[in-house]
């Protein structure tokens, strides 16, 4: 009798909801579906969006994202350590020996975060991987920490002297000879002229300093877009400190990457200068004694997309120096990194390496190597 009594006045007290809901005028309604709108907006807030990730304050998206990768390295004449880099350290007549390494440190981690102002998007960016901490690796570092507003960027990331539009790929972290490769503090301004041109100029804290020094270096870029191609020429003047001295140096790159046909891309960077040793990807000297050092270097990436799968890349690097005056302790090297990387499922990259260094030192002694590379990089 109790539950019958209980469903009756269940069944009365919906038929009284329903009537007074069919009564409310309809103004009342339209503030109903006010409502659904708003909820449905408060939901889409808390999913991910496809570009810039979670809501996290009413104005501030962030996005997270990075990649875990483990590298097996099997160096075929010498222990060359967690990238190819080491062939510079590795003297004529060394004895021959195999070696085998295993190594998790080029995974990474960042944040994106985009916040709506009355100037427009502010962006943020924070990211670090595992490669600090001396030659093995293994201690987490500071890879980009910046802010853009409206052209406006302020923080530490890429040298607008270096092509990164066109850094060719490899599963070596180090990557090709031949290129520039710093990423100082800086203060750089971004402007789009229309009809594919850009513009970019920047004041960063100079290669050569650990985090103080007597003066800045100045770069300069303009970019060209057209189609499927792309056109970068960057400038880059500095004072190099040489035994008391204040020398000036200075440095061009002309970089550019297209589509040559279905799947395939070619990229190229031709780099010159004096005084500019330590924004190469090997390192060298920038001046001996009052004299800068003349460096050079050019980097050929060709890669080739068989299907949605498999994909395949050849790369060449050079870097010459001018030997100079009294230089004789340093060299040239040449690279080559041939690659075949496959994707099994959208967030997971394996790839297989080949690849070959040689030093040719100003005595005309040389030095080469090659090594093993496989990897799996997971992203997310």
């Amino acid at each position: 009798m109790r539950g019958r009594r209980t469903r009756t006045m269940l069944v009365k007290g919906s038929a009284a909801l329903l009537a007074v809901a069919m009564m409310t005028p309809a103004a009342s309604a339209q503030s109903v579906e006010e409502q659904l709108a708003e909820l449905r907006a408060r939901v889409t807030d808390l999913e991910p969006d496809a570009t810039k990730g979670f809501r996290i304050t009413p104005n501030t998206r962030m996005k997270i994202y990075g990649y875990v990768k483990a590298d097996f390295i099997s160096d075929l004449d010498f222990d060359l350590g967690t990238t190819i880099f080491d062939i510079v350290n590795v003297a004529p007549g060394t004895p021959e020996e195999t070696s085998f390494r295993a190594q998790a440190i080029q995974s990474r981690i960042g944040f994106w975060t985009y916040t709506d102002t009355g100037l427009g998007e502010l962006q943020t960016r924070l990211e670090g991987d595992f490669f600090g901490g001396g030659p093995s690796g293994g201690t987490f570092r500071l890879r980009h920490a910046y802010g853009e507003l409206g052209g406006l960027l302020i923080g530490k990331t890429w040298t607008n002297f270096m092509p990164i539009e066109s850094y060719p790929d490899s599963l070596d972290f180090q990557g090709p000879a031949g290129i520039p490769f710093v990423r100082p503090e800086q203060v750089r301004y971004t402007h789009d002229f229309g009809n594919g041109f850009g513009g970019s100029v920047s004041l960063e804290r100079d290669a050569a300093s650990s985090g103080a020094s007597d003066n800045p270096a100045i770069t300069a870029a303009g970019t060209y877009t057209f189609g499927d191609s792309f056109v970068k020429l960057a400038g880059l003047y500095r004072t190099v400190d040489s035994g008391g001295q204040e020398l000036d140096g200075w440095g061009v790159n002309l970089s550019g990457n297209t589509s040559l046909w279905e799947g395939g891309t070619l990229q190229a960077s031709l780099t010159t200068g004096e005084g500019i040793g330590s924004y190469m990807v090997f390192g060298g000297p920038d001046a001996i004694g009052n004299q800068t050092i003349e460096t050079s270097g050019v980097t050929l990436g060709l890669k080739q997309n068989f299907n949605d799968k498999f994909a395949g890349g050849l790369v060449f690097g050079y870097r010459d120096i001018d030997q100079g005056p009294a230089l004789t302790d340093t060299s040239n090297i040449t690279t080559v990194h041939a690659t075949l990387y496959y994707k099994p499922v959208e967030k997971l990259q394996l790839g297989l390496e080949y690849i070959y260094a040689e030093k040719e030192q100003f005595d005309g002694q040389t030095v080469d190597a090659s090594r093993v590379q496989a990897s799996a990089q997971f992203n997310f």
